[in-house]
């Protein structure tokens, strides 16, 4: 399927007119440890993740989040947002192991991610299903992209760098975040 057969708006929007530089973020995350995040079915995935809550009172995530002020971003009782051991309830900082596939998926609770790229190169496929064969893919640029990550497919091949990304969950519905983007 050739790309501009896409409505890409309906899987991914940019927002270039959010200043937004990689590296200073990335800064602001030494030190953090990661781990391996095993999947609701115990299995491994490929990633690290950290859900320390010292990430969120960083600077440059404080920042962020004021600027996302009117999203719904569960960020609540910092010490225990992720008592249960699962993703998905606000923020994380998140590795993909280099030649670690992230199988085709839907998230089953947020809405959307903001994702915040910090490596370069990084690609995201779509697909229009989840038996299509045919995928369109997103390769990240040093922009703040939302993800419509409930109700699109979408997976990671593997790749011999590994990758690092910010993300806040959103919890509002596509077409109120394709509304509030227009703000920003």
């Amino acid at each position: 399927m050739h790309q501009d057969e896409w409505n890409s708006s309906e899987f991914v929007i940019e927002l270039p007119q959010l200043e937004f530089n990689p590296e200073t973020f990335l800064e602001q995350m030494q030190g953090i440890e990661l781990k391996d995040y095993v999947s609701a079915y115990g299995k491994p995935t490929g990633l690290q993740v950290s859900y320390a809550p010292e990430l969120i009172q960083t600077q440059i995530v404080k920042h962020y989040l004021d600027i996302f002020k009117d999203f719904k971003i569960p960020i609540g009782d910092i010490e225990n947002n992720h008592a249960h051991g699962q993703g998905l309830y606000g923020w994380s900082y998140i590795k993909t192991k280099a030649n670690a596939p992230l199988q085709r998926h839907t998230d089953a609770v947020r809405e959307a991610s903001i994702t915040f790229p910090l490596t370069f190169p990084q690609e995201l496929n779509f697909f229009s299903s989840k038996e299509s064969t045919e995928k369109l893919v997103y390769e990240y640029k040093p922009v703040i992209v939302i993800i419509n990550a409930k109700h699109k497919w979408h997976s990671v091949d593997p790749s011999n760098e590994p990758r690092l990304q910010f993300q806040l969950d959103c919890f509002n519905p596509w077409d109120e975040i394709k509304e509030l983007v227009k703000a920003l």
